[in-house]
């Protein structure tokens, strides 16, 4: 194995993740034109995010056994067919003038979408043992794809049309395809992954084998996830709502959080692989989290426009977006074998995904008056929401000084395999 090769995958890897942002949320930016091209409103349009992460209830963990068991390779292949024809099926809805076919094109892309990200996350846990790093690049080339498309999608509806964005977006699922090809070709030339690596059993009995801290891992991922992502598919119409906003501005401040990660969660990912205190960084992510949500319940709607609130809040969203990925993530990997980092990983998503699609329904009948205090009532929710997962990380630190001397998750480049031995 060539040691630049590593980088190689990790600038795949990214831009395939880079490509999938572009597309895949694109009813947080184009509700209004999807609104007035189908006559629907604001609680169909977050069934198009249902549609998409009912499936990830299940699938990922389906798909992360499935990776275990076979390989990165034929797996990725798979699951991106799935993506591809799902996408198509978004962009025919349009030509066709058909909700339901886009909604069951939301939900052929959710099949296996995040078991995609699952296999993004097996293969750079293999080629890199600094993780956090590894990990924050990855988020930053994210929000890179969420920045092009808040540029990209209103600059295409604004000249051209609703059809010719959805062309786009299915013209960056096929570049997240070629990526991930290439990526997992690169990865069976250097015999990275190894006829050991794969399960003996392909069963549910598997999460038995995950121990308790996996399982408050796994809980943190849902409430701190579910908060945050709730908020974004929501937020640009809160700001059109409460404080007057453009659909312009609304949609520059949706894509503030990527701004911010881009930038800082590299750093933050070195600092951590560097010097630790992990537990400790995680402690503060969680208040961070917790003070957008009250800072935008306790303040008053706005009778003019108002940018500053919105601005702050979506600010302290980056530092928590960049923060929580580079703190909590490589934990996953620090509590399971290489050997089921797949169904690891997968059951995280699958989690996280739980909570998305059931909260994306309560919430949308919560907002579906697109008033100032159905918006104050969701912001209320989701406050609640961030304080469990908030509970969650404080649990992971107080079992980590209690029983492991604050030295659990500290990620050493030479110390991996003895860490995990540890562990068990």
């Amino acid at each position: 194995m060539k040691p630049q090769t590593k980088w190689v995958i990790l600038f795949l890897t990214s831009l395939s993740q880079f490509s999938f942002r572009v597309f895949v949320d694109y009813p947080s930016l184009l509700a209004t034109e999807i609104k007035d091209h189908f006559i629907v409103n604001q609680f169909q349009i977050n069934l198009l995010f249902s549609f998409r992460s009912f499936p990830n209830i299940v699938m990922p963990f389906v798909g992360g056994m499935l990776l275990d068991k076979y390989g990165t390779r034929k797996g990725l292949f798979g699951f991106m067919l799935f993506i591809i024809f799902g996408t198509f099926l978004c962009y025919l809805s349009i030509i066709l003038n058909c909700f339901t076919l886009m909604l069951i094109g939301r939900f052929f892309m959710g099949l296996f979408l995040e078991s995609c990200y699952v296999g993004v996350y097996k293969i750079l846990s293999k080629w890199f043992k600094e993780a956090s790093f590894a990990y924050s690049v990855d988020t930053a080339f994210i929000c890179g794809g969420t920045i092009a498309s808040t540029i990209m999608l209103p600059y295409l509806i604004n000249n051209y049309s609703l059809d010719t964005a959805m062309l786009s977006c299915l013209l960056f699922c096929l570049v997240s395809f070629i990526g991930l090809n290439t990526v997992t070709t690169i990865d069976k030339i250097y015999q990275v992954e190894s006829k050991q690596e794969t399960l003996p059993h392909f069963s549910f009995s598997l999460l038995k084998q995950f121990n308790l801290d996996f399982y408050i891992i796994a809980l943190s991922s849902i409430f701190c996830y579910t908060s945050y992502y709730i908020y974004s598919y929501n937020n640009a119409e809160m700001y059109k709502t409460m404080y007057h906003l453009s659909s312009y501005t609304a949609a520059t401040l949706y894509g503030l959080p990527c701004y911010m990660a881009i930038f800082i969660a590299p750093y933050l990912g070195h600092l951590v692989d560097k010097h630790g205190y992990r537990m400790q960084g995680l402690q503060i992510t969680s208040l961070i989290q917790m003070s957008v949500f009250l800072l935008m319940y306790l303040m008053p709607s706005c009778e003019t426009t108002c940018f500053v609130i919105p601005a702050i809040s979506q600010l302290l969203n980056g530092i928590f977006f960049a923060s929580y990925v580079v703190t909590l993530w490589p934990c996953i990997q620090m509590v399971v074998s290489s050997q089921l980092s797949g169904t690891a990983f997968g059951f995280v998503y699958s989690s996280i995904s739980f909570g998305i699609s059931f909260a994306s329904i309560f919430i949308g009948k919560v907002v579906q008056d697109e008033t100032q205090a159905s918006y104050s009532n969701m912001l209320g929710i989701l406050l609640l929401i961030s304080f469990l997962g908030a509970s969650m990380n404080y649990l992971l630190y107080y079992r980590d000084s209690k029983y492991f001397n604050n030295k659990k998750y500290v990620i050493s480049q030479n110390s991996t395999e003895m860490e995990l031995k540890m562990l068990d």
